[in-house]
């Protein structure tokens, strides 16, 4: 059997993302459905179910590739194909009514991400690249902010859900990005503002305790928008990770307030 090209696996990435976000969407009057709750999270049934819808476009497409999922996982080791879901980034944010939130695809030969698509549906919004191709939003291009100081910058953060464990470090970090920056900004989903730093709304993203279904398509996305990344994992979790994405004149002065404060 021969190879996917890249074009094929974006658009069964694009399609993937479109129906996990389209599921969500069209079934908002269930968005308080919960399945599991906890001190600074929910999980909906919403999830699982567009979770499901995603899989089931890319097992058609590709039965043999493995799948890692916020919701569950079904690795496929003889396959070099890994495809990663988070269906309804911003859960929070969606069981509440606010638009902000995303379903987001990527898919990665031999751990290299190489397609992502992220969906905002409330936005009707698709981020869409691969690994050879430029980043776009509904089919534009996009591009990086140039900001050159992180004095004059606008930074998208967030909280983790495991905040308690390490309150002392996740304030310094806030702490340190308020003064350091012109503006910070906590969204509520990582995947979409990784997205809104590809098309040079913010100019940087940096936020601990988030998962590769949160940024593996975002990066990408960024990247191929011309911005660089740094992403340091969580040796206590295996998909969890502390990113930093923005354009290459600030990204010195991130990773010194990670140094500081981490």
């Amino acid at each position: 059997m021969s190879e996917p090209s890249l074009d094929h696996l974006l658009d069964v990435a694009i399609c993937a993302a479109e129906a996990a976000g389209k599921h969500a969407f069209n079934n908002k009057e269930r968005r308080t459905e919960t399945t599991e709750t906890f001190n600074h999270d929910v999980k909906l049934l919403l999830d699982v179910e567009s979770q499901k819808a995603a899989e089931a476009i890319i097992e058609s497409e590709f039965p043999d590739h493995g799948i890692l999922g916020e919701e569950e996982a079904r690795p496929n080791r003889t396959s070099a194909y890994e495809w990663i879901i988070d269906p309804i980034d911003g859960t929070m944010n969606f069981s509440h009514g606010f638009e902000y939130w995303c379903s987001s695809v990527a898919v990665r030969r031999n751990n290299q991400v190489v397609a992502g698509c992220i969906f905002a549906p409330d936005f009707d919004a698709y981020y869409t690249a691969h690994s050879e191709c430029e980043a776009k939003r509904n089919g534009t291009p996009i591009r990086v902010r140039e900001t050159n100081r992180l004095s004059e910058a606008m930074v998208f953060s967030g909280l983790s859900k495991e905040m308690e464990n390490q309150p002392d470090t996740h304030f310094s970090l806030f702490r340190m990005l308020a003064l350091n920056t012109k503006k910070l900004r906590i969204n509520g989903a990582a995947a979409l503002d990784l997205c809104r730093v590809a098309d040079g709304t913010a100019d940087a993203f940096f936020e601990g305790g988030i998962f590769l279904w949160d940024y593996a398509a975002g990066v990408l996305i960024a990247e191929r928008a011309g911005a660089v990344s740094a992403v340091y994992p969580d040796i206590s979790n295996p998909h969890g990770a502390t990113v930093l994405v923005s354009n290459q004149p600030l990204m010195d002065g991130l990773k010194a307030i990670y140094t500081k404060c981490i």
